[in-house]
């Protein structure tokens, strides 16, 4: 799925073709911005339900660094026309070449990205960040989507995270069981956090 229905917001950020990038998952810049932008004022419900969808089940490799999706991108495009790989075809060869189905890339800013083949013809080079690479962290999807969903219904400026408030996004829109103490509070305040570095 490449957009979202509700608004056209892309999962791939209008990204050069042919990479494959889902920005909501992996990329704290993009998603700040998305939450700052005058387009995230009085989001309704569904639209909140349809970008955490976006997230998945599994474990997330979290970028925190300064480089933007398009700069990410272009780094990696000039990377793979060294290999001269930038054909379908001749990714795909090269991608599988070591008997791997992935390839790892470092970037400008030291961070270390996981490339693969994606599922779509017109974006057949899907990336994310790699495990363990700098300016990133792991995390799980339900603490992401919670953090994200905080965000987006109460905004950037509530800084009084709880319990309670907590509770109600994991119920209302994490279709998620709530809370019973505090101590799960500590891994959505560490992604919270990042929100303001």
């Amino acid at each position: 799925m490449d957009e979202i229905k509700n608004g056209g917001v892309s999962i791939n950020h209008g990204l050069p073709k042919p990479i494959a990038f889902n920005c909501w998952k992996h990329h704290l810049g993009y998603i700040k911005s998305a939450l700052i932008s005058n387009d995230s004022f009085n989001v309704n419900h569904l639209y909140i339900h349809e970008i955490i969808q976006f997230i998945g089940e599994c474990p997330i490799d979290f970028y925190y660094g300064s480089l933007d999706p398009n700069s990410i991108s272009n780094q990696i495009i000039s990377q793979i026309e060294s290999k001269f790989a930038l054909n379908v075809d001749d990714y795909k060869e090269w991608i599988f070449s070591e008997g791997s189905d992935y390839k790892n890339v470092f970037l400008s800013d030291g961070s270390n990205w996981t490339l693969r083949l994606g599922i779509n013809d017109d974006r057949y080079i899907h990336i994310h960040p790699s495990r363990y690479s700098k300016k990133t962290i792991r995390v799980k999807s339900s603490t992401l989507k919670t953090a994200l969903a905080y965000y987006y219904h109460y905004g950037l400026l509530d800084d009084q995270i709880s319990v309670e408030k907590v509770n109600y996004i994991r119920r209302k829109f994490v279709k998620l069981p709530p809370f019973k103490s505090t101590s799960p509070l500590v891994a959505v305040s560490r992604i919270t956090a990042l929100f303001f570095i």
